[in-house]
């Protein structure tokens, strides 16, 4: 039946919520999945390819991801180090800073990656060791890989 003075809709209200509730719930766990095998990628390369000794296995300990959304954890990925001395201070450093970054991020997805001992920084400034400097722009560069291709898919199909 025509109404007057304009269209008949094709579905209710509700009927357009859930579809869009639909789509939004699987873009959303398309970008879980991105950004979980993002972080793998990470922690997988940090862990093993960093070039510097770790006697203690701190370093390699403290190294560690998460996935956040809108301030609340999703996935977490801290493992201790297979070798050194003293690994579990590097693990609670690693969540300690987690800890502390997270409210800077109280809306959208984010996935931060850590190597989260303090000395981090200067055994790659001052001994120029990779700790996690090429685990962070092969994961960047992964990242941005992936979305392309995902959008182009998108693209494709019309959507």
């Amino acid at each position: 039946m025509a109404r007057k003075g304009g269209l008949t809709p094709m579905w209710s209200d509700r009927e357009v919520g859930r579809w869009f509730d639909y789509f939004v719930d699987r873009a959303e766990e398309q970008i879980y999945k991105l950004l979980q095998r993002a972080g793998e990628e990470f922690v997988k390369i940090a862990r093993k390819k960093g070039n510097y000794q770790d006697n203690t296995g701190n370093l390699r300990s403290s190294i560690g991801y998460v996935i956040v959304k809108d301030g609340d954890i999703l996935t977490e990925n801290y493992e201790l180090s297979e070798e050194g001395s003293e690994r579990y201070p590097g693990m609670r450093e690693a969540k300690r800073l987690v800890s502390e970054l997270i409210p800077l991020y109280k809306k959208g997805w984010v996935l931060i990656g850590v190597a989260a001992m303090p000395y981090a920084k200067y055994v790659e400034a001052i001994d120029n060791l990779d700790v996690i400097s090429v685990a962070t722009e092969h994961t960047e560069d992964w990242i941005k890989k992936q979305s392309k291709t995902l959008f182009d898919k998108l693209t494709k199909k019309g959507y």
